[in-house]
């Protein structure tokens, strides 16, 4: 996490719109149970959650969830978001690269 937003200054929703400029369409619903694939073309999880940071009314991250279901969440930046469609998110990182992500601390 960025060290200078607190746990605090974020809350996590179930939904939230985010602005992907690389994406066909400038703004995209992403929601929780939406299937994540790596830029390889390999399931990496499910969006469990998103991270607003509450300064600015955005989604910053996707937490996200594993198959079979572990107690750590990764946080995906939403710049590593290469496309969405109706129920699945597209990274633009490898399924080796997504094990390298920071895991979600919760305070």
């Amino acid at each position: 996490m960025n060290d200078t937003v607190r746990a605090a200054d974020e809350k996590i929703m179930v939904n939230g719109r985010v602005h992907l400029p690389r994406c066909r369409a400038a703004l995209w619903q992403i929601r929780r149970g939406m299937k994540v694939m790596g830029g390889d073309g390999r399931e990496v999880g499910f969006v469990a959650a998103v991270i607003v940071r509450q300064a600015v009314d955005s989604v910053t991250h996707l937490l996200l969830g594993r198959i079979p279901v572990t107690p750590d969440y990764r946080r995906v930046p939403v710049t590593l978001v290469e496309d969405v469609d109706e129920d699945t998110v597209y990274l633009d990182i490898s399924h080796q690269a997504v094990d390298k992500l920071a895991v979600h601390q919760p305070e």
